[in-house]
């Protein structure tokens, strides 16, 4: 039959990939593993893990990262240093979209420099979501990451996962805890009930965020598009953070300047939350 579809047309196109998938579930057996083989670097490995699926027809899924001791890797925006992971997924088969989902991250000084992410094994949860229901579906990843302890290495894995069209996964329970750290996005209508932003007039380009929500704030992730960087810290007082606008690329911003969109996640000691801002 393949013989015979010379012509890339979408019906050819999508007869040879599903007879791909088909092939590598038949490899796996009727039941294909929930979990690929680790990918090792120097100081750590990457894998991917496959949880259920939901009533929508998304997908859960994981992308772990094994840390050797002493060993760290990076939050979506690291701060002063650090690499962020990148997921490439664009070799799936049958994937409409992947959500990369991030577990609240820590600051952590390295060097000197503060930076955010983790010191310990990490699951990024994904929501896989199919183009056809009916398909099968193998996830594929090409994952670049950093891995640093007396020495910063960058790190590549390729993985590369048929789903199960059935069965309970062992790491369904995993995937459900890693999701229940990722910050809750919370609506600007209940935003403005969980912090007050206002500029302060003693520092150029300079914010005090103070959280009005339930429990107690911890530490706060400010992120602006590049090439903005906001500093943050803790206030003198304790009773907030204060956040600086400069340039990640000459050190300053422009004076008074406004308008600017960033996003706060404020981790707190009854959970963490991310909501969107505009620095007046």
């Amino acid at each position: 039959m393949l013989k015979q579809c010379r012509a890339k047309s979408l019906p050819c196109l999508l007869l040879a990939a599903f007879l791909g998938v088909s092939s590598s579930l038949a490899a796996f057996g009727a039941d294909a593993p929930f979990a690929s083989a680790f990918d090792k670097a120097r100081t750590s490995s990457a894998r991917l893990l496959a949880g259920g699926r939901d009533k929508e027809g998304l997908y859960a899924a994981g992308v772990e990262i094994d840390l050797d001791p002493n060993t760290v890797t990076y939050w979506r925006q690291p701060g002063d240093a650090g690499s962020p992971p990148v997921f490439d997924f664009s070799r799936s088969v049958n994937v409409a979209s992947v959500e990369v989902l991030y577990p609240g991250p820590k600051h952590m000084d390295e060097a000197g420099s503060i930076v955010a992410g983790y010191d310990a094994n990490v699951i990024f949860p994904l929501r896989v979501a199919p183009r056809d229901p009916k398909a099968p579906v193998v996830l594929d990843l090409a994952l670049d990451y950093a891995a640093c302890g007396k020495i910063c290495l960058p790190a590549r894995a390729r993985l590369s996962l048929p789903f199960a069209a059935g069965g309970a996964s062992p790491f369904a329970g995993q995937i459900a805890q890693a999701l229940a750290l990722v910050p809750k996005k919370v609506a600007p209508a209940e935003a403005k009930s969980l912090f007050a932003l206002t500029r302060r007039e003693d520092k150029p380009n300079a914010w005090r965020l103070t959280y009005l929500g339930q429990g107690k704030a911890r530490d706060l992730f400010a992120e602006t598009p590049e090439p903005l960087f906001l500093d943050s810290a803790r206030s003198a007082d304790g009773e907030g953070f204060d956040l600086t606008l400069v340039s990640s690329c000459c050190g300053a911003a422009k004076p008074r300047q406004s308008g600017v969109a960033a996003t706060l996640t404020i981790m707190t000691d009854v959970g963490a939350f991310e909501m969107q801002a505009v620095l007046e």
